[in-house]
C-alpha cells in the first residue's frame, strides 16, 4: 500500500512541477520535476517502512518508469505521437502494476512528535490516500489530455471555450474519491450530475455558434459538369455534415475519462485498503 502511494505521489509531484498544459517545457524544468519526483518516491518508501532490499528491487523499476513518463513528450517528438502516447500510458500502468505486485512494506509507526488523530492512522494508509490525491490533481489532468489526443479530439479549443476545466476536473475527482472512501457514492453521483447541469448553457451556446460558423461543404454530383447549350449548369449539390461539435466531444470524452480516473483511484484504494 505504501509503495503504490509513493509511486502515485511521485507522479503527482512531478507533473505539478513540469505542468505541460502550456506546451513543451524546457529540459531544465523537466529534470527538476524528475528530481523532485524521485526524492518524493524515495522519501515515502522510507517513511512507509519499505526495507532496503525491497526498496532497491521495486524502487529502481519505479524510478525508471517515472523517468520514461517525464520524457513522454521527447519520445513523441522523436518517434511520433502514437508511440509517445503508448509509452506514456504504459509507464503509468506498469508502475502501478509493479507497485501492486511487488511492493511490500512492514508496518511502521509515526514519530513521537506527530500529535493528534493522525498518529492513530497507519502510515501506509496516509501515504496511499495522499498519493491518490496528488495523482488526481496533476497527473490525471495530463492523462485526460493524452486520451483526448489519442481519439483526435482538439483539446485547445475545448479548454478555451469551457474555461476553468483544469481546475474543476481535479476538484471533481477529489470529491468522487473522497466521497467514495467515505462510503457515500450517491453523493459522488450528485457531483457528476451537477457538472453536466452547470456546463449545459456553455455547451448549448457552443452548439449554436458551431451551427452558424463554418458553411456547409458542397459536393457536386457526378455528371453535372456541363450541359449541351453551353450555359453553366445548376450544380447538383449535397451538403456534407461537419460532424459533432468539437467542444461537445471535448466535454463528453474529457468528463468520462476524468470520472474513470477518479473511480480507478478509488478502486486502487479499496483494493489494497488495510
Amino acid at each position: 500500500m505504501a509503495v503504490l502511494g509513493a509511486f502515485l505521489a511521485a507522479l503527482g509531484v512531478t507533473d505539478a512541477i513540469r505542468d505541460t498544459s502550456q506546451g513543451p517545457i524546457s529540459p531544465t524544468r523537466r529534470y527538476a520535476a524528475l528530481a523532485a519526483g524521485l526524492v518524493t518516491l524515495g522519501a515515502l518508501l522510507t517513511a512507509g517502512g519499505v526495507s532496503a532490499a525491497t526498496g532497491l528491487a521495486v524502487g529502481i523499476p519505479l524510478a525508471t518508469l517515472l523517468a520514461v513518463w517525464v520524457h513522454d513528450g521527447v519520445i513523441a517528438r522523436a518517434f511520433g505521437e502514437a508511440p509517445g502516447l503508448a509509452v506514456a500510458f504504459s509507464a503509468v500502468s506498469l508502475g502501478i502494476a509493479v507497485a501492486l505486485l511487488f511492493g511490500e512494506a512492514a508496518p511502521t509507526a509515526w514519530p513521537s512528535w506527530v500529535p493528534g488523530p493522525l498518529s492513530e492512522l497507519p502510515v501506509s494508509r496516509v501515504i496511499l490516500v495522499g498519493g491518490i490525491a496528488l495523482f488526481q490533481v496533476a497527473t490525471a489532468n495530463l492523462l485526460v489530455r493524452l486520451i483526448l489526443e489519442a481519439v483526435n479530439v482538439p483539446s485547445k479549443e475545448g479548454s478555451a471555450r469551457l474555461r476553468s476545466g483544469r481546475v474543476l476536473g481535479p476538484m471533481e475527482r477529489l470529491f468522487i474519491v473522497g466521497l467514495g472512501l467515505a462510503g457515500n457514492l450517491t453523493a459522488a453521483a450528485v457531483v457528476v450530475g451537477a457538472k453536466g447541469l452547470l456546463r449545459f448553457p456553455e455547451l448549448a451556446a457552443s452548439e449554436s455558434r458551431g451551427a452558424s460558423g463554418p458553411p456547409p461543404i458542397i459536393i457536386q454530383a457526378a455528371g453535372a459538369e456541363g450541359s449541351g447549350n453551353g450555359a453553366d449548369p445548376e450544380p447538383a449539390t449535397t451538403p456534407v455534415d461537419h460532424g459533432p461539435n468539437p467542444v461537445t466531444e471535448y466535454f463528453l470524452i474529457g468528463s468520462f475519462a476524468s470520472w474513470l480516473l477518479a473511480l480507478g483511484g478509488l478502486g486502487l484504494a479499496m483494493l489494497v485498503w488495510e
